[in-house]
């Protein structure tokens, strides 16, 4: 899967992080209820994809975390 939208990190509520489509917002939350066990790869081309919170780096909730939580292998 190819994914190139603007990404949007929400600091204070992580789970509302987006990528930015057209007519709505794909939400982290949307994304981690999905299943998608067979799918092998994500290229993720959108600003805010990987940057989490400077004060709590190890407890980071991302676009590419989530990706990785839903069934995708590699990101």
């Amino acid at each position: 899967m190819h994914l190139a939208f603007h990404g949007k990190q929400d600091l204070t509520q992580p789970y509302n992080s987006h990528l930015v489509m057209k007519n709505e917002h794909l939400t982290l939350l949307n994304i981690m209820e999905r299943n998608v066990p067979r799918a092998e790869f994500a290229f993720l081309f959108a600003c805010h994809t990987a940057v989490g919170d400077e004060e709590t780096p190890n407890e980071v909730i991302h676009l590419v975390a989530c990706l990785q939580f839903s069934g995708f292998k590699n990101v």
